[in-house]
């Protein structure tokens, strides 16, 4: 969580047997776009200052979207958001009030860490990313599968950078691959 203030509810999170970790400015951007964390909790105003001062946490988000699409993140507020950053405000997985009981939110962090236990999720982000280049990488689907069963995405990393052009591209989709082999067996017990 990267909030400037206390979170009231971290401490029935961690009553609850959540791992909770609250920075009150960015401490390290690598992490927060690395899969080191299954889900972040991201307040907009008052976050963000030295990394991105004039967008403060919205900033932060869409660097984090844009190096791993697939990392989730709730993304929130106290005081309602300009209509020209909807933009940003969509890249989150969720936007919810910062004032909201403890219920809902943890709710919604149930859904999302729920979502982001299966396979499907990370391959769903890996298509999103693919956008029209998927015509490129045909065999994308079927060879992230092959690499989550295996659990070795050597022969799908192969595929993605020979098959696309942009390796940048190819960088982002096969690290959200390898997200996914980290994170899917730590939920499935495998």
């Amino acid at each position: 969580m990267i909030d400037d203030l206390e979170f009231p509810a971290q401490k029935n999170f961690e009553r609850d047997g959540y791992h909770f970790e609250r920075w009150p400015e960015v401490q390290n951007l690598s992490q927060l776009t690395d899969g080191h964390y299954h889900l972040i909790l991201l307040d907009i105003e008052g976050v963000g200052l030295n990394d991105s001062p004039e967008m403060q946490g919205l900033g932060i988000l869409r660097q984090i979207k844009k190096t791993n699409p697939s990392q989730m993140v709730i993304l929130y507020s106290a005081k309602p958001q300009r209509l020209s950053y909807s933009s940003y405000l969509t890249l989150a997985d969720v936007v919810i009030e910062k004032g909201i009981d403890y219920v809902s939110y943890k709710e919604k962090v149930d859904e999302l860490l729920l979502k982001r236990s299966t396979p499907s999720y990370f391959i769903a982000a890996m298509n999103e990313n693919l956008g029209e280049n998927a015509i490129l990488a045909p065999k994308a689907v079927p060879k992230a599968m092959r690499a989550f069963r295996r659990g070795n995405a050597t022969p799908f990393n192969n595929y993605i950078r020979d098959s696309l052009p942009d390796p940048q591209q190819a960088d982002i989709i096969i690290g959200i691959i390898q997200v996914g082999l980290a994170t899917v067996p730590i939920f499935t017990g495998a």
